[in-house]
């Protein structure tokens, strides 16, 4: 359970995408996948605007894996239970949107990919998964396809791009993803992130906005004894 500005959810999962924009894809000299990517982040993650962002110690002394990067997407929030939904129904299932910051241990998943494990471990550390700071319903936003996203590292934009861009859009999403699971009210759905993700260090401040929604402000610090 989770409180995002003034409304409370209790998601069962979380489920990401992949390689959603061909900006991304190309800055990590991957192919473009044929169909979405998904994957899913553990609710132990999930924190909200103005909590801190734990880099873990784990990850902080070993040099191997010792990279935390931020990634600014789009997420929207299921309003019911559903399963097998048309695409032309897919909007009467969202509740609304937010900001989500896709907190990753990129030296980590790197590794994963490479030895074909999955990305499990380096997506799901605790406070890894950043959701606010509130949730626009969908009525307040015509289309959720031509937003403005940016994040700012320390004041200094570092990611910026537009939802137009996203490859799969929502509708298709919430076909797609419905046709293998159902989906339970409060579940969130992270569209992916565009070019620009970078490394942060404790002390960092970041600054996730998504046009219309608003700014997802956390400090990263470093895990305490």
């Amino acid at each position: 359970m989770i409180k995002i500005g003034d409304i409370v959810i209790n998601p069962t999962k979380v489920i990401c995408l992949g390689l959603n924009y061909q900006d991304h894809i190309d800055e990590f000299k991957r192919e473009t996948p044929k169909e979405p990517v998904l994957f899913t982040k553990t609710l132990n993650c999930l924190i909200t605007d103005g909590e801190p962002i734990i880099y873990p110690k784990i990850l902080y002394n070993d040099r191997k894996n010792n990279q935390v990067d931020y990634e600014v997407e789009l997420a929207f929030i299921i309003k019911d239970k559903c399963k097998n939904v048309p695409e032309k129904e897919a909007y009467n299932h969202i509740l609304g949107y937010s900001v989500f910051n896709d907190v990753t241990a990129r030296k980590m998943q790197r590794r994963d990919v490479v030895s074909q494990k999955p990305w499990f471990k380096s997506k799901s550390f605790d406070t890894f998964g950043i959701i606010g700071p509130r949730i626009v319903p969908t009525s307040d936003i015509d289309d959720p396809h031509d937003l403005n996203l940016e994040l700012k590292l320390n004041g200094i934009v570092k990611q910026s791009s537009n939802t137009k861009h996203l490859m799969h859009k929502i509708p298709f999403l919430v076909e797609y993803i419905s046709n293998f699971f159902t989906l339970e009210p409060g579940d969130i759905i992270a569209t992916g992130t565009p070019s620009g993700v970078g490394p942060v260090q404790p002390g960092d401040i970041i600054e996730a906005t998504v046009e219309k929604i608003g700014t997802l402000t956390n400090e990263v610090v470093l895990e305490e004894d």
